[in-house]
């Protein structure tokens, strides 16, 4: 075995000559390191694939729909003032009522849109049905907009044009409703 010594530079030596103007330039480097880092990192976040699910505000989660709509009976009326009855049954059934149309049909959820259908034996014209989002105004009331009108994606639910997807409200029937006369777009 071979033994070798090398030459060492004490660390001491090399900072005893440092003065106040070099340590406030090092903690600026450091800061500026920092804040490039933080950046870079921002950017990268901001440019997340499109695959990356949109944020949930304002509409309701699955979670939430489910709790305040199945099981349960709403009332409610499109923005023409026609009114309707729904019941969403625990088993993925529904019963649907109006002045001249009556339907039974089947829901289910994608995530944040919720989905009824029809079935074909409807009394009176036929009902098509439809996916929507739905955004919880007050304790009892609730504001449904237009996701798509197949049971399947792509939904639509970017809040920039929700006014124009705007299409009921409704409330728990077993509970005095807290709606307002206007929709809240």
């Amino acid at each position: 075995m071979v033994c070798r010594a090398y030459l060492v530079t004490p660390v001491a030596r090399l900072t005893t000559h440092l003065t106040l103007a070099g340590m406030l330039a090092g903690m600026l480097a450091g800061m500026l390191a920092g804040t490039l880092a933080g950046l870079m990192i921002g950017a990268a976040l901001a440019q997340a694939p499109a695959w990356a699910p949109a944020p949930e505000a304002p509409w309701m989660s699955e979670d939430a729909m489910r709790a305040a709509f199945i099981g349960r009976t709403l009332d409610g009326h499109y923005g023409n003032g026609l009114t309707f009855t729904e019941t969403y049954f625990a088993g993925g059934q529904l019963e649907y009522h109006e002045a001249e149309r009556q339907a039974k049909g089947r829901w289910h959820f994608r995530g944040h849109v919720f989905c009824t259908f029809y079935d074909a034996s409807a009394r009176g014209a036929r009902l098509n049905g439809g996916c929507w989002t739905a955004v919880k105004t007050s304790a009892n009331c609730y504001e449904f907009y237009l996701a798509g009108l197949a049971p399947e994606p792509p939904f639509e639910d970017e809040t920039r044009d929700m006014a124009e997807r705007w299409s009921a409200r409704g409330w728990r029937s077993e509970e005095p409703s807290t709606c307002h006369e206007k929709p809240s777009v």
